[in-house]
C-alpha cells in the first residue's frame, strides 16, 4: 500500500483549519498538521517537512510570502511545495492557472471540492 502524502496548513482561522483537515483526511490519502500561528511557521516546517503547505497568505502575525520565502532560503527544504490560501481575490477572479510567486492558490472560503481538487491535481502533476 502506498503511503500517505503529508501536508501541513498554514491558517490563523482555526475553523477552516479543522474543516480543511477532516476533508483532505477523510480521504484516505493524506496525512494532515495544522499550524494556527505564522510565527511558528517556520518552524513546524523544518520539524515536520511536510510534502505540501496549504499557505494562507494574510495572518495577524504574519506573512505567508514571506513565510515561503524563508522556507525557500533554507535548502535542505528544497522539496517542500506551497499551494497559497488567500481571500485577497474572489473565486470569480481566478483562473485555473492563477499564481503567487509561481506558487498556485485557492481562493479563500475554501470550498471541499475546490480544496480536493488542487491538493489531488498537485500531487499527480507534481508541481
Amino acid at each position: 500500500m502506498e503511503s500517505k502524502r503529508s501536508i501541513l496548513i498554514v491558517d490563523d482561522d482555526v475553523d477552516a483549519s479543522r474543516m480543511a483537515k477532516m476533508v483532505l483526511e477523510k480521504t484516505g490519502l493524506y496525512t494532515v498538521s495544522i499550524c494556527n500561528r505564522g510565527s511558528e511557521a517556520f518552524k513546524t516546517i523544518q520539524d515536520t517537512r511536510p510534502e505540501l503547505v496549504l499557505l494562507d497568505v494574510v495572518m495577524p502575525d504574519a506573512d505567508g510570502t514571506e513565510i515561503a520565502a524563508q522556507i525557500r532560503q533554507d535548502k535542505s527544504l528544497d522539496a517542500i511545495r506551497f499551494i497559497f490560501m488567500t481571500s485577497l481575490v474572489s473565486p470569480e477572479e481566478v483562473s485555473g492557472s492563477s499564481l503567487i510567486g509561481g506558487h498556485p492558490f485557492i481562493p479563500k472560503p475554501v470550498t471541499a471540492d475546490v480544496l480536493l481538487e488542487r491538493v489531488k491535481g498537485f500531487f499527480k502533476f507534481g508541481h
